[in-house]
């Protein structure tokens, strides 16, 4: 194949922006066996896939031997691990990792210094944001939004009970009142008209979780929140570099946790926003109720100390350059896991997500039919007959949690929609270390338990 713009076996265009949008075009040209030559934009975290496609792009070859490249198999394993901490970073990024801390380790600068700024910047760049304000955590990412916003003890908040509980629990920390409306089948993101239902004269904001990755209906959110005059926080810590993020909220919360499809050396996140005037209102907050740019002087009653550590600045720093690799890789294995269980889908086994450009794909959810019995069979059967690891977020949904507030707030949810997915929903192995070998195994083993005598 020669590199030519008039050649049918390539695609040309502008700058891939390594956003969720650019990679699922890239893949769906790997699938087709066409190859991407857009130069990728010079940007920290587009580092590697730029290298990448550079490399393929200057010796051109049968795209399934570029396609192996970026998925190398494990040593042999006995089972399908769901997600086995050792990979949770290649060998070059925990090298980067390395360096990144040894070098503050030389300078002792490991609470304040030059490195988070620079994260900022580079998570600002990413998030296509105006502003970034880096936090210890996604869950003060969350917190630091809500009250930037203006959401004050005693107001509402309308978030769904299908997420982790740094949702629920970031407006408890602000001192409001978590209202809870139901998700839209089969994405389990939140439903603009159940939270038009829910609007009441204390409601503030609206809070939506990108589930799994996948962007919720945010234009009819924000149609929602403009005809009552509310503010929209997004829950994106499982959405990083999701096109669309930020586009129709007054901010956004992201994660660098770990286990995220973006993750760091521990606890860390971001707020990001179009908005200076909320930047400076999570800065403020976010340290101590300190004025920006002057020493232990308050220019607000009360703050956090939730800024995120000079240390973890630097090691984000260098490890950003694998996150448009690391979301290529992702990517291509939910396009894969789709097509590979259409048969299942079609017979209507179970439901497969769809393959849309405006997800992450932080996880991949399947719907088994029959409901939690069904599901938690095929669960067992295939980790004691395929040894196939698979598991359930979140386990138990926000208003079925036995805590003292329960009757309180939650008493008198009804959410069908939010409580048959839960019963239903099961998620198969998918992460940036994932090989092709161990995904076919995950596919072969459900076609086996779903399909037995086939």
């Amino acid at each position: 194949m020669t590199v030519s713009t008039a050649d049918p076996g390539t695609t040309t265009g502008s700058a891939l922006l390594g956003d969720s949008g650019s990679l699922h075009r890239v893949v769906e040209d790997l699938a087709g066996g066409v190859r991407t030559i857009q130069p990728v934009r010079d940007a920290l975290a587009d580092r590697e896939l730029a290298s990448a496609l550079s490399s393929w792009n200057s010796a051109p070859g049968d795209p399934d031997l570029f396609v192996a490249s970026l998925f190398p198999e494990p040593a042999q394993v006995s089972h399908v691990p769901f997600l086995p901490k050792e990979r949770l970073l290649s060998p070059r990024e925990k090298s980067a990792a390395a360096e990144a801390f040894a070098r503050v380790l030389e300078s002792c600068e490991f609470t304040s210094g030059s490195a988070v700024t620079a994260f900022e910047d580079a998570v600002a760049d990413l998030s296509g944001m105006n502003c970034a304000v880096a936090t210890g955590s996604g869950t003060d990412a969350l917190v630091l939004a809500l009250r930037a916003v203006g959401v004050e003890p005693g107001d509402e908040v309308i978030l769904p009970a299908n997420s982790f509980a740094a949702t629920e629990n970031a407006v408890f920390a602000c001192g409001a009142v978590p209202v809870l409306a139901d998700v839209t089948t089969p994405d389990g993101n939140l439903d603009p008209v159940s939270v038009a239902e829910h609007v009441t004269p204390r409601t503030v904001a609206v809070l939506p979780v990108h589930l799994y990755g996948k962007l919720a209906d945010m234009a009819g959110l924000r149609a929602v929140a403009d005809r009552y005059a509310l503010r929209i926080v997004e829950d994106a810590c499982q959405a990083i570099g999701v096109t669309g993020v930020g586009r129709y909220s007054d901010a956004a919360a992201l994660s660098f946790n770990p286990y995220k499809n973006v993750g760091l050396c521990g606890k860390a996140g971001a707020v990001v926003t179009d908005s200076a005037e909320i930047a400076e209102r999570c800065r403020v907050a976010g340290y101590h109720g300190f004025e920006p740019g002057r020493k232990n002087v308050k220019c607000e009653a009360f703050g956090l100390n939730a800024r995120i550590d000079n240390t973890m600045a630097a090691i984000g720093l260098a490890l950003l350059p694998w996150t448009g690799l690391r979301g290529l890789r992702r990517t291509y294995l939910a396009r894969r896991y789709v097509e590979a269980l259409r048969p299942l889908a079609e017979e209507g086994v179970l439901e497969t997500p769809a393959f849309a450009p405006d997800h992450s794909w932080h996880l991949f959810p399947v719907l088994v039919d029959g409901g939690a019995p069904a599901r938690d069979a095929l669960r067992d059967e295939l980790a004691l007959r395929s040894r196939v690891e698979t598991d359930v977020y979140y386990p138990v949904l926000t208003h079925r949690q036995q805590t003292p507030v329960r009757e309180r707030f939650f008493g008198q949810a009804r959410l069908p929609r939010t409580e048959w997915l839960h019963d239903r929903v099961l998620h198969l192995p998918l992460h940036a270390g994932l090989s092709l070998g161990e995904q076919d195994r995950v596919v072969e083993a459900l076609h086996a338990a779903t399909r037995p005598g086939r």
